[in-house]
């Protein structure tokens, strides 16, 4: 009895087992099938090549507008930097490399009318070509023919970065024939200064030694012209063979200058970004000299005049370094002027 119950109970178990290892080989077939479905390609699902067609055409109008998207963003980060490390504008010239106002359509299909039947032509004869007996050096060969790349179609164009070109295509947007020519300037000139004049008289003998200068103009300036107002400042120390003639002492004061005149100029292109600067200046000067015996300044004022000439370098739109030769001419210590200045466009 005992040995009949137990096997039963196997009989049992190994039918349960083998239940469950039959439903654990119909779930993976079942996984394997799902994988196989999920790995299909989306375009098999179309029976129709017209449905299959008009399918691709949507995902390419849709790549086109994430590109246009990714031009746009980079022509604005390229005119954040030109804006701030070169103080440039491109003007709003930015144009999309894709049109995506024509949205693609479903093709439709022609019907084929019922009159329309294929009619086999007849056989042709067969043709009889002549014997060609030319020899190798009589056979001529056409020139290649050159292929022409598209038009770039970027937001900007990267292959000359720095040059200008007016072939209907920007290269850059800075232009240096241009830059500097219209609106408002503003110049700062520092330099050395040469004093040529001596003085003797029967108090004293005034000999100076090369000093410095500042320059400072500004106004308004078109079409390569300026005009505006400025101001200079310049100071010397004597030289140490000046000196008192009664009582008998050495000076040992300065001589400073200050004017105000109005500046004229005008810049003569010699190449897209170099130039002859050339200006002139009218005003009137007040000059403090320290040439008494106490040791305490007069002061010396009349009409003042200079005239410059020079090499300007436009460096951008908004900034141009110069080198120009001064005369500036007082009473007192007319002098040669060597300036290097900072030119600013406002």
């Amino acid at each position: 009895m005992n040995f009949h119950c137990l096997s039963i109970q196997y009989i049992f178990f190994a039918l349960i087992l083998a239940h469950g290892i039959t439903f654990l080989a119909f779930d993976c077939f079942a996984q394997t099938e799902g994988l196989e479905v999920e790995r299909k390609s989306t375009i098999d699902f179309f029976d129709e090549l017209d449905d299959k067609s008009f399918y691709q055409q949507k995902r390419i109008y849709g790549m086109k507008n994430e590109l246009n998207d990714y031009s746009e963003k980079l022509h604005s980060l390229k005119e954040r930097f030109d804006r701030i490390f070169y103080g440039i504008s491109s003007n709003e010239n930015y144009v999309s490399p894709f049109d995506t106002n024509a949205q693609p359509q479903r093709p439709v299909r022609k019907k084929i009318e019922p009159s329309s039947f294929y009619s086999p032509q007849p056989p042709t004869s067969p043709v009889d070509y002549p014997e060609n007996n030319s020899s190798f050096e009589d056979l001529t060969f056409e020139e290649p023919i050159e292929f022409t790349p598209a038009e770039n179609q970027l937001a900007f164009n990267v292959d000359s970065p720095g040059e200008f070109t007016q072939n209907n295509q920007i290269v850059s947007t800075f232009d240096p024939q241009s830059s500097l020519s219209g609106g408002y300037y503003l110049i700062i000139s520092p330099g050395v200064a040469f004093p040529y004049k001596k003085h003797t008289t029967a108090k004293s003998y005034r000999k100076y030694d090369p000093g410095f200068s500042v320059n400072l103009a500004g106004g308004m300036e078109s079409n390569n012209f300026r005009v505006g107002i400025g101001g200079i400042y310049k100071r010397h120390t004597f030289h140490h063979s000046a000196r008192l003639q009664s009582p008998p002492k050495m000076l040992t004061g300065d001589s400073e200058t200050f004017a105000g005149f109005l500046d004229l100029g005008y810049r003569i292109p010699l190449s897209s970004s170099l130039g002859l600067n050339l200006g002139a200046g009218v005003g009137y000067y007040l000059s403090k000299i320290e040439d008494k015996s106490d040791f305490s300044s007069r002061k010396d004022h009349d009409i003042f005049w200079s005239l410059s000439a020079g090499m300007l370098w436009n460096y951008n739109e908004l900034l141009a370094l110069s080198f120009n030769y001064r005369y500036l001419h007082e009473q007192e210590i007319p002098a040669h002027l060597f300036e290097l200045g900072l030119k600013l466009a406002l």
